[in-house]
């Protein structure tokens, strides 16, 4: 009978811990719960345990199994040549509940230092590797421990759902696995997310938790506008580089696709909700643009994590951005090319804003020069 810790009636988890790891590195299975189903886990570095592993058989037959990693930057051990659409998707959905395949061709990868066994059963046809960044606490205090990866699986019951029930893993256990760790129903309670990025080519490989908006979101290029009250310069800024964008890249803005990119804008010291001002909306009207629907917010640590890159409409703005929060310098740039700020508008009249929205457009044009296609998401097949 497999041996069961509950997780949440353990007066010192460290103790649970350090079981998980000596069953680990002993070479057994420990059944251990994430943030979607429960999970079949073994050392990578015991490659009889990862046979056992690939032949249990409640692990869910479809899913193959991953390698769990302690953060997103681990990622970059396993397959330095991300792509940008790659590095993008890992940072925001990791820690969560989506494994992404991505090509293990890197001779020098942390993989190819794992046993022969084990790395024949993770490649995934014959160059991708999955991976994800798992978020329950017995997980990530296992593998600060471990002298090496954790491979993990998903299992199922007996109807083929997801396991998300420690009972039903107990239930369906064999001799071969050792240690469950018991923690009632998993938080999304089904399967995770698979998708697979190779360059800019996303495809769907199995549906779990996460909907096609979130994909979407996960994967599209964010650029953030950034002025003062988020009503005058950056709303004019961020429906020009939409126009700008659908007009070098056609193809990628089809009926139908997903759209490949989000462009949003705030303000340092705006009022969430407010209007763009009239003389904004008559300037953009005539270019054919419609700044009706804009709300403006302020600029927020989520909306600055999630950029991939941020504009500045003064070298002020690049500033306080910068004092406030460091970790965002290398993406956050002014706008113009030449170190010039872009003059508030405000107050001004209808020639003010037009000439305002030129100079806008005019460096706009600029950076729209620099962007290729390998910055955008090309999804293949369906999402759903």
């Amino acid at each position: 009978m497999v041996r069961t810790l509950d997780w949440k009636r353990n007066d010192d988890l460290r103790d649970v811990v350090h079981v998980i790891v000596q069953s680990l590195v002993e070479g057994k299975l420990v059944a251990l719960p994430a943030e979607t189903a429960y999970h079949l886990v073994a050392s990578g570095l015991n490659p009889e345990a990862v046979n056992r592993l690939v032949s249990y058989p409640r692990r869910s037959p479809s899913r193959v199994p991953c390698i769990f990693l302690r953060s997103p930057e681990e990622s970059l051990d396993y397959c330095s040549q991300m792509s940008r659409v790659a590095l993008r998707i890992v940072n925001r959905a990791w820690p969560g509940p989506m494994v992404v395949q991505l090509p293990a061709t890197d001779e020098g990868s942390v993989f190819r230092q794992l046993p022969a066994q084990t790395q024949k059963n993770l490649i995934v046809d014959n160059r991708f590797l999955s991976l994800r960044v798992a978020a329950h606490e017995a997980l990530t205090q296992a593998m600060q421990l471990m002298p090496g990866p954790l491979i993990a699986a998903p299992l199922e019951d007996r109807a083929g759902a997801a396991a998300c029930y420690g009972q039903s893993v107990a239930a369906d256990a064999t001799n071969d696995l050792s240690l469950l760790i018991e923690d009632g129903q998993t938080h999304f309670g089904g399967f995770a997310t698979a998708i697979r990025v190779d360059g800019n080519r996303v495809s769907l490989i199995h549906s779990g938790v996460l909907d096609q908006s979130v994909l979407i979101g996960m994967a599209q290029l964010h650029v953030l506008l950034v002025c003062t009250g988020n009503t005058c310069r950056s709303p004019m800024a961020e429906a020009i580089l939409r126009e700008l964008l659908k007009k070098k890249f056609p193809k990628l803005y089809r009926p139908g696709q997903p759209e490949p990119t989000l462009t949003g804008s705030a303000g340092l010291s705006a009022y969430p909700g407010g209007h763009a001002s009239p003389e904004a909306m008559a300037v953009m009207n005539k270019r054919g643009l419609n700044l009706q629907e804009h709300q403006s917010r302020p600029v927020t640590e989520r909306l600055l994590r999630h950029a991939d890159l941020v504009l500045t409409m003064t070298a002020a703005h690049r500033r306080a951005i910068i004092d406030r929060w460091p970790e965002f310098a290398s993406k956050t740039n002014l706008l113009s090319g030449d170190g010039q700020d872009t003059a508030d508008p405000f107050g001004g009249n209808s020639s003010v804003y037009s000439a305002c929205a030129e100079q806008i457009e005019s460096y706009l044009v600029q950076w729209v020069q620099r962007i290729d296609e390998s910055w955008f998401p090309n999804w293949i097949g369906q999402l759903s």
